[in-house]
């Protein structure tokens, strides 16, 4: 194109000469690339909503276990024994410190929890959790009734919305809880409701209650986590673990450590169909602009049979026809690229104005507004490329069939 300047430009301006194949060519081409365009930014920005929702869910980018967590169903007998020695340790190490925006710990156990004025009780599943860090952990978690949990009362605690429920329980409600501490015997307590929060995911709400890690060292007997949390400054999560287990490795700690992605199996099976759906639209995409570029340029051809026979005659080349067919193609492609980034910025910003109502997710109890991420480069590059590649790739075997037309027999042609 840059060297045979003369060459391009008649390859485009050819495109002019059948102005209305040229656009409908161009419309399928746009179209499927406002598909694409959109649908990609949709899952990414859907992708990213669930990632946030799952990491501030009380998960966290990393997370650091036993190193026998996973091996046994008695979580009891596998806590982290030197938890605020090991904070402590990470804290200090300026390698990791740089990248950590909150640390804390949780210790988790169950029980029954009792309305005793209402004469209610169910299941529960805590977690033992410090206060000030679990204002960034557990952000999406919408307190619905009081407030979060307090760093000086330590006999206060915030529940979910479908265990509350269940207790017929309020703000400043009595609770006992009886549990089995990790010594075997029993204890029990007596709380008092501070906060009740909804998560929007129904299985958690419907069972969970957020308990000061002080309180919840007391009445296990232990003064352990279950797991360590830590949410990062910034996604690079694999680079944080990688120095996470030089660590662990130097101090030779019995630990393992976990990413975020690794312990939500929702996240993956959700990031898998829309993944499939979406590889499946560009297939369907990319089918329909290699047949209707190949048909378009069929017909092109058909009709200036007599020109391609008479370029032949004056002494050009077969490679020579070729490429000025297959230029053809690449300027279609390029131009229902263009198109298709232009007009799908402009129906995304319009989407964006109100965004999309979406009902909840499987499992959740909450919908959400979705919007059009358009500032992901991967996604402009898929719209502007695809176009191109599967234009260009359509346009050769026409190209190759016009210059192998027999100048003898083409003449006759009407």
């Amino acid at each position: 194109m840059a060297t045979r300047f003369r060459d391009t430009k008649f390859s485009l301006l050819n495109l002019f000469r059948h102005r209305r194949r040229t656009f409908s060519t161009l419309s399928a081409i746009i179209l499927g690339g406002v598909a694409i365009f959109l649908y990609g930014g949709f899952i990414n920005y859907s992708f990213w909503i669930l990632k946030e929702q799952t990491i501030r869910t009380n998960i966290g980018h990393v997370q650091i276990y036993n190193n026998g967590y996973f091996d046994t169903a008695n979580k009891n007998k596998t806590l982290i024994n030197n938890y605020s020695e090991l904070k402590r340790g990470i804290l200090t190490d300026a390698n990791l410190a740089k990248d950590i925006s909150t640390i804390s710990g949780q210790l988790e156990f169950a029980g029954i929890i009792s309305h005793y004025e209402n004469e209610t009780s169910t299941y529960f599943s805590a977690q033992g959790v410090e206060p000030l860090p679990a204002l960034k952990l557990g952000a999406f978690d919408k307190i619905v009734s009081g407030s979060d949990l307090s760093r000086v009362k330590h006999d206060e605690i915030t529940i979910g919305s479908g265990l509350a429920r269940t207790l017929n329980a309020q703000y400043a409600d009595w609770l006992d809880v009886m549990v089995v501490n990790t010594a075997g015997g029993q204890g029990a307590l007596s709380l008092k409701v501070r906060g009740v929060f909804e998560s929007g995911i129904k299985d958690y709400d419907d069972t969970a209650i957020k308990v000061p890690l002080a309180t919840a060292q007391r009445i296990m007997e232990t003064d352990g986590v279950s797991r360590i949390l830590i949410l990062l400054n910034n996604d690079d999560v694999e680079a944080f673990m990688v120095k996470l287990k030089d660590y662990i490795a130097k101090n030779n700690l019995p630990l393992i450590v976990k990413d975020w992605k690794e312990m939500s199996l929702f996240y993956q099976q959700v990031e898998g169909m829309l993944s499939g759906i979406y590889f499946f639209i560009k297939l369907i995409v990319a089918l329909i602009v290699v047949f209707m570029i190949g048909n378009s340029m069929t017909m092109s051809i058909t009709e200036r049979t007599r020109e391609i026979t008479t370029l032949r005659a004056i002494g050009l080349k077969s490679w020579h026809v070729t490429q000025l067919f297959w230029l053809e193609g690449i300027f279609i492609g390029i131009t229902g690229a263009l198109g298709s980034l232009i007009v799908g910025y402009a129906l995304a910003a319009m989407i964006n104005l109100y965004g999309i109502a979406m009902p909840p997710s499987p499992g959740q109890s909450i919908g959400y507004t979705a919007f059009i991420e358009t500032n992901n480069v991967e996604l402009v590059w898929i719209t502007l490329v695809l176009p191109i590649l599967t234009a260009s790739l359509a346009s050769i075997l026409p190209a190759f069939r016009a210059a192998r037309l027999n100048i003898t027999d083409a003449f006759k042609f009407s």
